[in-house]
């Protein structure tokens, strides 16, 4: 076991023995596991020629390392250490030259070899991306663009390479507006027709989502009244028709199988079905019956009727109310009706006028009346 601070030591002579062997057993098995891990590092700095001093790539570097072009060539090396500007300097006249006479494939490799040489500038990154554009790899040239433009936002050689990158890779948008920020800073002739035919891309676009917009405005305007039809076409359906009504012997508007409320079966309020008694409903289905239904005011007179205390057969001990409703010109013959039906064509005493009353065939005729001389 490696020498332990003499501040551990302290704490663990505190401890119990059993206590104090745990500790000591953890301590031990952490020393051996980071000797472990040192091993393992050192193997693979021996294994990639790396240097003690030279740090391990990082998770970030290797996912650099790793991005390549749409054709699966790696993207160029970026810089990570090294301060030898001298050797950068000779590297970026090298790769002017080889440009100037047309050679981007040697201009591309001096420019990458400048990077590793000295921390670059933006302009070295972006002398860089035009090579990588011209040796059609804008996804590449992009990513120069980028390193560039942290180092110096307002270049606008990188805005520029950025945004040719960015149209050929159909980032239309984000190109018109990389050409534009690089037209404000340092005006290009050669860049104008690229940004009139970016303009072009961005007023397709726009039409385009206007287009949609109105499509989708439409869609669920559409909806909205596909769910209010729907709404209505169900309230519809749960209101019984008139003709539902008849087929079924009821009421219209409250006396569904011609019952009346507090009825039993074919009988009135407040009275038991007796025999000989007809049936409710065939009387609600009588066709005199139900045309007179059809009128408002009988129906508001019958649902009262029906609703009062006793129903129907209350009315009779009450002849006020009976005279009133007799001697309707609408209620009345429809109430007459409806009781000739039911009682066989009796009529309660006092209906009134409205009602036609055949009492004088019950008066005995004056000759079957006794001589009283």
């Amino acid at each position: 076991m490696a020498d332990i601070p003499n501040e551990v030591t302290s704490a663990l002579d505190k401890l119990g023995d059993s206590e104090k062997d745990a500790v000591l057993s953890y301590i031990t098995n952490l020393q051996s596991a980071i000797k472990e891990k040192d091993q393992q590092i050192r193997d693979l700095k021996d294994k990639y020629g790396a240097d003690d001093d030279t740090p391990m790539a990082t998770d970030e570097s290797q996912q650099e390392q790793e991005e390549q072009d749409d054709n699966g060539t790696p993207f160029p090396s970026m810089y990570e250490s090294g301060e030898d500007f001298d050797k950068a300097g000779e590297l970026k006249q090298e790769a002017a030259d080889l440009k100037s006479s047309g050679d981007w494939e040697g201009a591309l490799e001096k420019y990458t070899q400048a990077v590793l040489a000295a921390p670059p500038s933006a302009l070295l990154y972006a002398n860089r991306a035009m090579a990588l554009l011209k040796l059609g790899r804008p996804k590449a040239a992009e990513r120069d663009c980028d390193a560039a433009l942290k180092e110096n936002p307002d270049s606008a050689k990188a805005l520029r390479a950025r945004g040719k990158a960015r149209k050929e890779l159909g980032k239309y948008e984000l190109a018109l507006k990389d050409l534009s920020a690089s037209q404000a800073i340092d005006f290009d002739e050669e860049t104008v027709e690229d940004l009139k035919f970016l303009s072009e891309k961005h007023k397709e676009m726009e039409k385009a989502e206007a287009e949609r917009r109105i499509m989708e405005k439409e869609r669920l305007r559409k909806r909205a009244e596909d769910i209010k039809n729907a709404q209505e076409q169900a309230r519809s359906s749960s209101k019984p028709s008139s003709s539902s009504a008849r087929s079924s012997g009821g009421m219209p508007g409250g006396f569904p199988g011609g019952g009346m409320p507090g009825a039993g079966a074919g009988g009135m309020p407040g009275m038991p079905s007796m025999p000989g008694m007809p049936n409710m409903a065939d009387i609600m289905s009588d066709p005199e019956v139900m045309e007179a239904m059809q009128n408002p005011k009988v129906m508001t007179a019958m649902q009262e009727l029906m609703s009062g205390p006793g129903g129907p057969m209350g009315l009779m001990s009450n002849p006020g109310k009976l005279q009133e409703l007799m001697s309707d010109p609408e209620v009345g013959p429809a109430l007459q009706k409806l009781m000739s039906k039911f009682a066989g064509g009796a009529v309660p005493p006092g209906a009134g006028g409205a009602a036609n009353n055949n009492d004088d065939e019950d008066i005995p005729d004056l000759d079957d009346l006794p001589d009283l001389e």
